[in-house]
């Protein structure tokens, strides 16, 4: 019976999001909110029937939920925008030298 739940909410899902981008106007940025949402939704629904329903070792089920939570990270960074920006911070993060050191100076001992 829950696999019948689960086709009634992806049909309403799949209705609100042809009403949503054909019919209803809205600005951009609300339709794109909307858009993610629903996308989420169909995503965790699928996950759930996948977890679910196919017998798979422990092990193997929390390293696709891993994949699929920082795929969905990911692509809800780049649909608002901010991808570039953290992979920008982590690039400078990355490419930081150390402070040179003038050789001049003794080096640090260690004790």
């Amino acid at each position: 019976m829950p696999i019948v739940y689960v086709v009634a909410a992806l049909l309403i899902i799949l209705a609100v999001a042809r009403l949503s981008n054909t019919y209803i106007p809205m600005p951009g940025s609300i339709k794109a909110v909307l858009n993610i949402a629903l996308a989420l939704m169909v995503i965790g629904m699928v996950l759930w029937l996948i977890n679910t329903y196919i017998p798979m070792a422990g092990s193997i089920k929390g390293l696709l939920n891993i994949v699929v939570f920082i795929a969905c990270c990911v692509g809800v960074l780049r649909a608002f925008g901010l991808w570039d920006a953290i992979v920008g911070l982590w690039t400078n993060f990355r490419n930081r030298q150390a402070p040179v050191r003038d050789s001049s100076e003794p080096a640090p001992q260690r004790q």
